[in-house]
């Protein structure tokens, strides 16, 4: 186990960059792999060795929600092939098997979650260098624009290959650092380091011209701060970022202007095609994860146009994708799981060092999912597992 969170840590800033496409529509990657046999150790350890999962609650609804999503997949199998099915199938096997991430936790020692964080931070250095690099050498998804990918001109997007993305992992990264520039003031030598790593993760933020991450990146640091009492910093900081966002912007390039309007018509858009099949299938919707082909069965996509892009697989919102692919009945059981997660924290949020940092974390993420669908991309979501199972996980 030690050596599986290990691998998954250092291959989250690998992003999409490396990935296995076997058939049309299905990738995978060296983190969906690792995943995956975390997730064959921890039902190891349940079903084989009899050990008791600890935050047995978690689990139940985790299981409940992916219940209800393989219901709504039987129930609208007349309008799958068995091919189709099996891919919409696996999509909740991906979600459990970065949700294990959770409670292989108990089955580790103290020493090796003090070492996290350090790793944690290593890797969000890796992804943040390789994103400078790549905004100054490859400043285009261009020449991939025939493999479904926008071009994102003049953008840092890094091994994610959207700007969106990256800008809330940069943000996960950020609020790891600021957090430990707060425990550790008092060592200056670290401070420094941990504070130039800090700039240059906020200047590559801004690079994105995510306004979503922005967003996220301002509730986030708001939060942190207001539960360390850090007021003064906290106005500083605001002031900062504002400064920031307006120096940064180019209003004579659509994608660097902060007041554009086409990727808000498109997410509008994006919106109502959900609750139009969220209309049709009001309570337990298409089946998880069979959007892609619900989106071509209502007539809002082609067979062919469908096949190419790398974004008809779900929609913008978090929200909204999980409301049209499993229903009311998922909705209400996906939020009850983030009630549940927020309780968890709040009862180690001044005995668990890592407490605070989760429910800030948490809390910019589930208002960044409004904007893109953050909730489901796997990067984020094993960052924000991990997070959660050190915070939720006693010490062994």
């Amino acid at each position: 186990m030690n050596i599986l969170l290990n691998l998954l840590i250092f291959s989250l800033p690998l992003g999409v960059v490396f990935r296995i496409t076997p058939i049309q529509n299905v990738s995978f990657y060296l983190h969906d792999i690792l995943a995956g046999l975390i997730f064959l150790f921890v039902l190891f350890q349940i079903i084989i060795r009899r050990e008791k999962i600890k935050g047995k609650k978690l689990f139940i609804i985790i299981f409940l929600f992916l219940l209800v999503g393989f219901i709504s997949l039987l129930i609208n199998m007349r309008h799958l092939t068995f091919q189709t099915f099996l891919i919409s199938f696996a999509y909740s096997l991906r979600y459990a098997a970065y949700a294990s991430i959770i409670f292989a936790f108990q089955f580790l020692d103290k020493k090796f979650k003090e070492s996290i964080n350090i790793k944690l931070i290593v890797a969000g250095a890796i992804f943040t260098a390789v994103g400078f690099i790549q905004y100054f050498y490859y400043p285009n998804l261009r020449n991939l624009y025939y493999l479904g990918w926008d071009e994102h001109l003049y953008r840092l997007f890094s091994t994610f290959l959207d700007p969106n993305f990256a800008g809330a992992f940069l943000v996960l990264i950020i609020l790891l650092l600021s957090d430990n520039i707060i425990r550790n003031y008092k060592h200056k030598n670290r401070v420094i380091s941990y504070a130039v790593l800090w700039v240059a993760v906020l200047i590559a933020i801004f690079l994105t011209y995510s306004r979503s991450a922005f967003i996220m990146l301002t509730i986030s640091i708001v939060v942190l701060l207001s539960i360390h009492k850090m007021y003064r910093v906290l106005l500083l900081l605001v002031v900062l970022f504002l400064s920031l966002f307006f120096i940064f912007s180019n209003r004579n390039i659509e994608g660097l202007n902060p007041l554009r309007i086409t990727s808000v018509e498109a997410r509008i858009d994006s919106a109502n095609e959900a609750f139009t099949i969220f209309a049709k299938n009001p309570l337990i919707g298409v089946g998880l994860n069979a959007y892609r082909y619900a989106q071509v069965r209502y007539g809002f996509r082609t067979d062919s146009g469908t096949l190419v892009s790398n974004a008809d697989a779900g929609t913008d919102n978090s929200y909204l994708f999980v409301l049209a692919t499993t229903g009311v009945i998922g909705l209400l059981i996906f939020l009850d799981l983030w009630v549940n997660v927020f309780r968890l924290i709040i009862r180690s949020l001044h005995s668990n060092i890592h407490g605070r940092l989760a429910f800030a974390s948490i809390a910019g993420l589930l208002v960044n999912a409004i904007f893109i669908n953050s909730l489901f991309y796997t990067p984020i979501i094993a960052w924000i597992f991990l997070l959660i199972g050190l915070t939720v996980n006693k010490n062994r």
